[in-house]
C-alpha cells in the first residue's frame, strides 16, 4: 500500500512539474536543499514594477479596495492563526472563492513559463511583453472577479510561502501584505510534529535552508530593506502570542481596518487550527479546536538533541541571529 501511495504521488507531481524543476525535485528526494533560483530574491525591479502596476490599476481601478495577504516564512509559521484573527473583523471576507490557500506568487515560475511558451509560438510577441506581464494580468483579473463577489469587504488570503514575494510592488500595488516571521527552530519542530519525515517530503536540512532564505527575504521587507514598501508589514508570530492586542492593533492598522469595530473578545478565545499538538488525523487537523490556557507554542525546540541543533546552526544559524532570535551560536 505504501509503494502504491508513493507511485500515486509521483504521478500527481508529474502533471504540473516543469523541466527546470526536475533537478530540484531530485535534490529534495535525496534530502538536500532545493531552492528555486531567484525564488527568494531580495531585489525589486522598481522600473518594471511600476509598469506592471499600471495593469492592476487599469483592471481593478485606481482606488480599488486593498486585499490582505498573509504570507509565512514556511508552513507552520502561524498563517492560519493570523488569517483567522484578521477575519474576526466584520469588514473582511476570508478565503473568497473558497480558496483556502492562495499560492499565486509561489507559482510565479509557472506563469513565467506560460509567457515564454506564448512568446515561443510567435517570437515578435516577446518584444512587446514585459517580464511577468501574463502573471500581472492573471492576478489583476482574478482579484477583480473575486472582489465583485465579495462586495465592499476586504478580502483576506493566506499562503505559508515566501517565494517570489519581491513581485508584490508590481503585481499587487495597493494590496496589504503581512509577512509572518517565526523562530525557525519552532517552525521546524512544529513541522516535524505535524508531518513527520515523509518520503519525498522536505528533510530537516532542506527546511532549515528554506527557512533561512525566506527569513532573509522577510528581513528585506523591514524598514530600510531593499524590498521595503508601504504595502508590507513584517509581523512576528511571537509578538502575537506574547503581546496579544497591541500586536494585533498594529496588524489592523496596516490593513486599514478599524480596531474599534474588531471583536476583541473573540480574539482572546480564538480557536487553534492545525496545531501540531492536535493528535487528530492529518486531514482533520485543520478544523478549529478550543485553545487551552496551558497552550504555549514557543520554545518547543529546546528539547532538541545537540546533533539537531548543530545541523540547524550550520544551515540557518546566521539568519537566526540576523532575525534577532539568537545573540550568538551558544544555545
Amino acid at each position: 500500500m505504501l509503494i502504491l501511495d508513493n507511485l500515486r504521488r509521483i504521478h500527481d507531481v508529474s502533471h504540473f512539474v516543469r523541466m527546470s524543476q526536475l533537478y530540484l525535485l531530485f535534490r529534495r528526494a535525496l534530502g538536500f536543499p532545493a531552492l528555486e533560483r531567484g525564488a527568494f530574491s531580495t531585489n525589486v525591479d522598481w522600473v518594471n514594477a511600476h509598469a506592471l502596476s499600471e495593469i492592476a490599476y487599469a483592471i481593478r481601478g485606481r482606488e480599488h479596495r486593498s486585499a490582505v495577504f498573509v504570507h509565512g516564512v514556511l508552513p507552520r509559521s502561524g498563517t492560519n492563526f493570523l488569517a483567522d484573527a484578521i477575519a474576526l473583523h466584520p469588514d473582511t471576507i476570508q478565503n473568497p472563492g473558497a480558496l483556502w490557500e492562495f499560492p499565486l506568487l509561489y507559482v510565479a515560475g509557472g506563469a513565467e513559463a506560460l509567457q515564454q511558451e506564448f512568446e515561443f509560438m510567435f517570437p515578435p510577441n516577446a518584444k512587446v511583453l514585459r517580464r511577468h506581464e501574463v502573471l500581472a494580468y492573471l492576478a489583476s483579473g482574478w482579484m477583480q472577479s473575486l472582489q465583485a463577489q465579495s462586495e465592499r469587504r476586504t478580502m483576506v488570503f493566506k499562503s505559508p510561502h515566501m517565494q517570489h514575494l519581491a513581485l508584490v510592488p508590481g503585481i499587487f500595488p495597493r494590496d496589504r501584505f503581512l509577512i509572518l516571521m517565526r523562530d525557525g527552530r519552532d517552525v521546524l519542530q512544529s513541522s516535524l510534529a505535524t508531518f513527520g519525515q515523509r518520503w519525498l517530503g522536505k528533510s530537516f536540512v532542506a527546511m532549515a535552508a528554506e527557512w533561512s532564505a525566506a527569513a532573509r527575504l522577510a528581513l528585506a521587507f523591514a524598514p530600510g530593506g531593499p524590498c521595503a514598501c508601504e504595502q508590507a508589514l513584517v509581523v512576528r508570530y511571537e509578538d502575537l502570542v506574547k503581546e496579544g492586542r497591541p500586536a494585533m492593533e498594529r496588524v489592523l492598522a496596516h490593513c486599514g481596518l478599524d480596531s474599534a469595530s474588531y471583536d476583541w473578545s473573540a480574539f482572546d478565545r480564538l480557536p487553534l487550527r492545525g496545531s501540531s499538538t492536535n493528535g487528530a488525523a492529518l486531514a482533520e487537523k485543520w478544523q478549529q479546536q478550543p485553545r487551552s490556557n496551558s497552550f504555549n507554542p514557543l520554545g518547543r525546540w529546546h528539547a532538541w538533541p545537540q546533533a539537531r541543533k548543530a545541523r540547524f546552526k550550520k544551515w540557518a544559524g546566521e539568519t537566526l541571529i540576523a532575525a534577532g532570535y539568537a545573540q550568538d551560536f551558544d544555545w
